[in-house]
């Protein structure tokens, strides 16, 4: 007998739905700045790695005079932010595929990889996707614990690599710990996965990354034979998280084929693909966020140190420390002060911290809530 949906309105047992959904925990979205409407009640949002401030006015402008296209549809390629991607890291345009965010690209990675009964490798914790994803595709997840100093273990991550295994990935800097892989442990990895593994690298946060003085990941995986991409997101350091740009620059045409004919077709409207490709031409704009920022995670991460919490060494924007306790409390009490942070959602790290870096305010405020949690005091 056909299962069919039940109809709208009514208990949602799930039992139509495939195995591999049904496995899944309920979704549970966090909260946004849309669940905040009236602004001089909103609280400091400084738990999704968001920037704190708006993007480049360039951005604004150049939507602004693209909005009597909005009848037709979007450029299929992204063509002209595609050209300027190529031309900015050396990657042949046919080799650039844009999706809506990252973490779609990371979702497209699962599809074109994994069959049922397939393995994915990740590193944990990290991005929540790349599990959720696999879990997804039918393949079962390999976690791989982070180093010492919060970054991707390279032979971890290739001892865990078996017969099963079609995917492996790794993100630099890594939420929600912040560690950033060396030259040497990117290699390692890039030579390590066998030739018929997809390598997936995440660099959600690489302008951060280089900012702190992170090496070449281009460089590293440009020298693996077998098939690769790497994947990045303007949702960041270009403070365009609501335009859900990402793009993934791939190893070969045949990886970026794959993409092509597993994304959806439009899936990255037109005014996004404009209001993305003002953000990456305003280098100087750029530049100056990232030394904001840079500046203020280091004000943080001091900050953190003298309330004497252990502060993880992050080359993203935001910081974890350690508590004596479990970080949902911490997290729950610092949501009734008006300030929304992050623990690790990760069963064997109940006691990680996730703070984002907001304005010089945000921080102040952050430390002296957190500060009264510590001593206990009402």
């Amino acid at each position: 007998m056909t299962k069919t949906a039940p109809p709208p309105g009514s208990a949602m047992s799930l039992d139509w739905a495939a195995a591999n959904i049904r496995s899944l925990p309920p979704y549970k979205g966090p909260a946004t700045f849309a669940d905040f409407p009236d602004a001089a009640s909103r609280p400091r949002l400084i738990h999704l790695n968001e920037s704190p401030y708006p993007p480049s006015p360039r951005v604004g402008e150049a939507m602004s005079a693209a909005m009597h296209d909005l009848n037709r549809y979007p450029d299929i390629f992204g063509r002209a932010l595609v050209r300027r991607l190529s031309a900015a890291t050396g990657t042949a345009e046919q080799r650039i595929v844009l999706g809506c965010g990252s973490d779609e690209l990371i979702h497209f990675a699962t599809v074109v990889s994994l069959s049922p009964g397939d393995e994915a490798v990740v590193p944990a914790p990290s991005f929540p996707r790349y599990a959720l994803s696999a879990r997804l595709a039918g393949a079962a997840v390999k976690r791989v614990k982070l180093d010492p100093g919060g970054a991707c273990d390279p032979d971890g991550l290739v001892a865990a690599i078996g017969p099963r295994t079609r995917l492996v990935v790794c993100c630099t800097p890594n939420p929600p710990s912040g560690g950033m892989m060396t030259a040497e442990a990117i290699a390692a990895v890039a030579k390590g996965v066998p030739d018929d593994v997809l390598l997936l690298m995440d660099e959600a946060y690489c302008e951060f990354g280089r900012h702190a003085g992170g090496p070449d990941v281009l460089s590293a995986m440009r020298r693996r034979k077998g098939p690769w991409l790497v994947t990045r997101t303007f949702s960041k350091a270009y403070a365009c998280a609501a335009l859900r740009v990402g793009y993934a620059l791939c190893g070969d045409d045949s990886v970026a084929e794959a993409f092509r004919r597993a994304k959806l077709q439009f899936n990255v409207p037109t005014l996004s693909q404009i209001g993305a490709l003002a953000a990456y031409e305003d280098e100087a704009y750029l530049a100056h966020m990232l030394d904001r920022i840079g500046a203020e995670r280091d004000r943080l991460a001091k900050g953190l140190a003298q309330l004497g919490l252990r502060v993880l060494p992050s080359a993203a924007n935001f910081v974890s420390c350690i508590l004596d306790g479990p970080a949902a409390k911490a997290m729950a009490a610092l949501e009734v002060r008006g300030i929304f942070v992050r623990d690790w959602r990760d069963p064997d790290h109940l006691s990680e911290l996730r703070i984002g870096i907001g304005t010089p305010d945000d921080t102040g405020a952050t430390l002296e809530a957190l500060g009264t949690y510590l001593r206990g005091d009402a």
